[in-house]
């Protein structure tokens, strides 16, 4: 088995009083597919991590495992699982690994047996699982597309359109708060709030809720809740319905139609998009976006995606197979405003045109692509105080240069003709 590693360099970019600032940081990828691993389907609907740190992947052809590069699967033809469309993951406190299928339910697998709960058998409310989760006291949640029911192990309860007044039993995901409060979120039936097992149900109409349509909610270190919508970005609920949202409008996130979210243990948000790869939101309020055009991300449609114990990022995408992204951190750095050094002529043409930087570089000058990635890196002639411009799309670049100490960045317009 084979895959490539590729790493990037990324320089999510802030202005302050003049000066760039940036948050440096390390990104290495790995990709698995049906070319390269086990994987008998590119399509990754679901993701989770049990507690020992082993990768659970749901596909629409079987369930898988990858732990410290050795694959499991587990199908119809070698496990009791009779469905092979996974759609969703869950891990409780004893390490049991709850399923959810497309058309047999619910099954639950603690390493050696496998466990079935479906309609004709159980409380369970319908075959179709969209959503698991496990509270803290380890009832299990389930979501479906006929509204949303839990397990406590022997009792079964449902929440329906019919008998709980639901404007949607399309059911997306569940959160629980640190005080027990419960948020279900639904497709077109706003967010369902729950407090023992009083239901609160907002929408746009009622309640200002930006978007009625959800597919995932997470809770913040600060017991706040978060909502990622198909259509108007991120938003939560700064307290009795107020609602605070981060949008194309507002904020540097690429898209307002989000397809997946995860709050990790650092506070870094992780987003998934439909047509836009991946978008993290770091604890220090950068923004990076991960797409086919700027990472090794094999497809911009995300299904699912998922941090592992080594702060591993895992992304199941649409049609490119599993990804993984290993973003390394560093410090953050000053770079000095652009009157550091002088560069011209800019714009300048690639190959032809020499390039005068005044005052002398006595480092290194490395060219970045405006989404972070980095292209090359260029020669100096220091007694001539040039540099020939490599041959490169036409565009706008960043030129760092790092001399005596000092860094800076210049904006450097290439034209290619």
């Amino acid at each position: 088995m084979s895959w490539f590693i590729k790493k990037y360099l990324l320089l999510p970019l802030l202005f302050f009083n003049g000066s760039f600032f940036f948050s440096q940081s390390i990104a290495e990828w790995e990709i698995f597919n049906t070319s390269n691993s086990p994987l008998e389907n590119n399509t990754i609907r679901c993701l989770t991590v049990d507690l020992n740190n082993k990768l659970w992947v749901g596909t629409d052809n079987g369930l898988y495992t990858y732990f410290e590069g050795i694959w499991q699967v587990y199908n119809s033809q070698n496990t009791p699982l009779e469905d092979n469309y996974i759609r969703a993951l869950a891990v409780d406190s004893s390490n049991n690994i709850w399923i959810g299928t497309t058309l047999k339910g619910l099954y639950c697998f603690n390493g050696s047996t496998w466990l079935n709960f479906n309609k004709t058998n159980s409380g369970i409310i319908d075959n179709f699982i969209r959503a698991i989760a496990v509270s803290d006291n380890q009832e299990v949640w389930i979501g479906t597309v006929e509204g949303f029911c839990n397990f406590d192990g022997s009792n079964w309860n449902s929440w329906t359109i019919v008998n709980a007044g639901l404007l949607s039993n399309n059911i997306t995901s569940f959160a629980f708060n640190a005080n027990g409060k419960k948020y279900i979120s639904t497709i077109n039936g706003g967010m369902i709030y729950m407090e023992a097992n009083n239901l609160s149900i907002y929408t746009i109409s009622n309640g200002g809720i930006p978007d009625n349509s959800v597919i995932s909610v997470q809770i913040d270190a600060t017991n706040k809740p978060w909502f990622a919508s198909t259509s108007q970005g991120l938003f939560t609920d700064t307290g009795n319905q107020l609602w605070m949202s981060f949008n194309v409008t507002n904020s540097a996130i690429p898209t307002n139609s989000l397809t997946a979210f995860q709050i990790d243990q650092n506070q870094n948000f992780i987003i998934g998009s439909h047509q836009n790869g991946v978008i993290i939101r770091t604890n220090n309020s950068d923004w990076l976006n991960f797409d086919t055009n700027n990472s090794q991300l094999p497809d911009n449609f995300v299904h699912c995606v998922q941090r592992d114990a080594n702060n591993s990022i895992w992304i199941g995408t649409d049609n490119g197979g599993l990804a993984k992204l290993k973003l390394n951190f560093l410090a953050v750095n000053e770079i000095t405003d652009e009157s550091s050094f002088t560069l011209y002529p800019n714009p300048a043409r690639a190959l032809t045109e020499v390039v005068f930087i005044h005052p002398k570089v006595e480092g290194e000058i490395q060219i970045y692509s405006m989404q972070g990635e980095k292209l090359t890196t260029v020669f100096y002639d220091r007694d001539n105080e040039t540099l020939t411009i490599p041959n490169l799309p036409s565009g706008i670049y960043m030129f760092i240069i790092q001399s005596n100490g000092v860094q800076c960045i210049k904006k450097v317009s290439i034209q290619n003709d």
